[in-house]
């Protein structure tokens, strides 16, 4: 079953095809870019291309040609549903949902935090736990708490969640003791000053997540699977946190007053 992943959650795009089958899934091609902060308008100021929404669906298009495969050879779609950049977020999951509902192909979602402790947990010993990070800002991280099983897989020990250093250092209290908690990823780096030390870095070279650890993620899901376009409308981004808007306008937007 040729599969094709893919996470938005972060400024950097990454697109995977893997071929999964009875045994996992075998990575085939993968590709990864940095998007601009925001999206360049006419001469390089912010405007309304640029980002993700410019280099996709081209950017799985040219990982097909790569490996000589066209769209129509797709079996099935992964994408990462968070937490992270709400509009990342958005442009990814539309892209991969649009491209199931009119291909008849079945789509999976998977945490984007999961994927990046499933990514690194070969840099972990049996029964570590690891904390994905990534930079939520407004002094906040997005944190997962995941324990490292044998074989290399992954178990969530408590929801993903959007939490301040002290609120992450807290939540990390309240697990088993016995377990060392080890950071990492691009949040680790922007607030390990606030953590004091107190969270041990893990040696890896995961910063944000991996569209192949998303696919290996969603691959038990995907298998054998059929289009369901229930399950495909149902597919949400995993914000963990209220939008600005949402925050501003807990009530709806106030009515409009006309002159």
């Amino acid at each position: 079953m040729l599969v094709a992943a893919l996470d938005t959650a972060t400024l950097s795009l990454s697109c995977a095809l893997l071929e999964v089958g009875p045994a996992g899934a075998t990575l085939l091609a993968r590709a990864s870019e940095a998007a601009a902060a925001r999206p360049a308008g006419p001469g390089g100021g912010p405007g309304a291309t640029g980002g993700h929404g410019a280099r996709l669906p081209a950017v799985l298009v040219e990982l097909l040609a790569s490996v000589e495969r066209r769209l129509p050879d797709l079996e099935g779609y992964a994408v990462g549903l968070g937490p992270g950049s709400f509009t990342g977020l958005r442009i990814g999951l539309a892209t991969f949902k649009g491209l199931a509902y009119a291909n008849r192909r079945p789509i999976a979602g998977a945490s984007s935090l999961a994927a990046m402790a499933l990514a690194a947990a070969p840099e972990a010993g049996e029964g570590a736990l690891l904390v994905p990070l990534l930079d939520a800002k407004k002094g906040e991280v997005y944190a997962g708490f995941y324990r490292r099983l044998g074989g290399g897989e992954v178990a969530p020990l408590r929801p993903d969640a959007a939490l301040p250093p002290a609120g992450l250092l807290a939540a990390l209290a309240d697990l088993p003791r016995e377990l060392e908690p080890l950071g990492f990823g691009e949040g680790f780096l922007a607030y390990q000053a606030a953590l004091g030390g107190r969270l041990t870095e893990l040696a890896t070279a995961v910063r944000t997540p991996t569209a192949e650890a998303v696919g290996r993620l969603a691959a038990a899901a995907l298998r054998d699977a059929r289009y369901d376009g229930q399950a495909l409308s149902a597919l949400e981004p995993h914000y963990v946190r209220a939008s600005e808007a949402e925050v501003r306008f807990p009530d709806g937007l106030p009515p409009v007053r006309r002159p």
